[in-house]
């Protein structure tokens, strides 16, 4: 016979260890969008080396009609990007053009790099190459100037002798290998200028350093120019 159940008994019998729960449900990462499809590689492979792609001047328009005519025009900074596609447009125009070639420029200052990479281009053309200055030309792009076969310049036309400069940052060794190649490349824009006026370096280079300014018709007497185009009035 079973008496009444005690007050200190459980009504449901003893508590259960670990408690009874419900079971979990799964997480489901939420679904990624797609990038639309593009010439980039897909995820987890390395891109390939990219190379400047040079596009030509849209058809008709006043550059490509003067590129026709054996003329390229240069203004503004000078820097690597702008040398190497100029570059390419002369060896387009060595490979394709008739006549001789002339070469405008325009540009205040720029990339040394830049500069004697196009300046190496103009020594590999085959046609007749006349440099034209217009405007303020100084700094690295003089070298581009120098290498040509005629050195021309608009009567109002300044040539500003200036020392280039450089930037670096890195680990000790780094810094100095990028100070020597910046050396070895300011010799060789020394050369180029030594070359064309017949002075000697150390001259040039004190004239670099001193910021030098010359005028149109001081520049032939310099050596830097031939000659100064004669204003129509």
């Amino acid at each position: 016979m079973t008496g009444p159940r005690s007050a200190y008994e459980p009504p449901h019998g003893p508590p259960e260890f670990p408690p009874r729960r419900p079971p979990l449900q799964p997480i489901v990462p939420r679904p990624e969008p797609r990038p639309a499809p593009g010439p980039w590689p897909a995820p987890g492979r390395m891109p390939l080396p990219s190379v400047p792609v040079v596009l030509p001047p849209p058809a008709g328009s006043a550059e490509d009609r003067l590129r026709e005519r054996g003329i390229l025009l240069l203004s503004g900074h000078l820097d690597d990007a702008a040398a190497q596609r100029a570059a390419a447009a002369l060896m387009l125009l060595d490979a394709e053009h008739d006549g001789p070639v002339r070469l405008h420029l325009g540009c205040p200052d720029g990339d040394l790099a830049g500069a004697l990479l196009l300046a190496e281009t103009v020594d590999l053309l085959t046609l007749e190459t006349t440099a034209v200055a217009t405007g303020v030309v100084g700094g690295p792009v003089l070298a581009v100037l120098a290498a040509a076969d005629r050195r021309e310049a608009h009567p109002h036309a300044l040539l500003r002798l200036r020392e280039p400069t450089g930037s670096a940052s890195g680990r000790a060794d780094r810094l100095a290998a990028d100070a020597e190649q910046h050396a070895r490349q300011v010799d060789q824009l020394l050369d180029r200028l030594a070359a064309a006026t017949g002075r000697d370096t150390g001259e040039i280079a004190a004239d670099l350093r001193s910021g030098r300014l010359l005028t149109a018709q001081q520049a032939v007497d310099y050596g830097l120019l031939h000659a100064v185009l004669p204003g129509r009035r």
